[in-house]
């Protein structure tokens, strides 16, 4: 397998900012129960639905423009709350694959993203999302989309993880879970998302 990207802080000031200001809103409490974890995709995620779908308090620590090495950065930055969450949900890695990453890069950093996880909180379980469907950014096609995805689900298969397809979540149209940019999940989206997450949790 690849290395993966050394983990990295967040391209933009305005995304440090904002990860400093989770970082705040952590330090104050109440500890949750649930973790969701990554970029835009995560983060556009109301923490009410999420919660609905997880039976869980969830605190949703997604940032806009993280790539799977920024994940990991500002999880070490976390690390020291001492937490012990349930659940964590990990959605991250549709930047990367615009970014032109090779899956076997990606899933790297995702592998090393779990062990991240399981050293600083142990949450008993944890469920990775794939990449959902999206416009195709310039270099990419949707193979390359899909062999990402693939290898995600191996890594999951490999590390006893839950598998969040988005896929699968989103037949038979997944534009119509977008918004007009083809990218960011619309509330028809996240609707689909949390009946596909609340079904994995109940049936294991």
């Amino acid at each position: 397998m690849s290395a993966a990207r050394p983990p990295a802080p967040p391209l933009k000031a305005s995304g440090l900012r904002r990860h400093h200001a989770l970082m705040a809103r952590f330090a104050a409490g109440p500890a949750p129960e649930a973790v969701a974890l990554g970029d835009s995709l995560a983060a556009g995620w109301p923490e009410p639905d999420l919660a609905a779908a997880t039976g869980l308090a969830t605190r949703n620590l997604g940032l806009p423009g993280d790539r799977v090495q920024t994940t990991r950065w500002r999880l070490a930055a976390m690390a020291a709350f001492p937490l012990r969450p349930r659940l964590a949900v990990v959605m991250v890695g549709t930047n990367s694959f615009a970014d032109g990453d090779a899956p076997e890069v990606v899933v790297a950093g995702l592998a090393e993203l779990v062990a991240g996880l399981r050293a600083a909180w142990a949450p008993p379980a944890i469920v990775l999302a794939s990449v959902p469907w999206r416009a195709a950014p310039p270099g990419r096609s949707e193979a390359d989309r899909l062999a990402l995805n693939a290898r995600i689900g191996d890594l999951a298969r490999r590390q006893a993880l839950g598998l969040l397809d988005c896929d699968a979540a989103f037949r038979p149209d997944p534009a119509t879970g977008l918004d007009a940019d083809r990218l960011h999940l619309n509330a028809r989206g996240y609707a689909w998302l949390g009946a596909a997450l609340a079904s994995l949790l109940r049936t294991g």
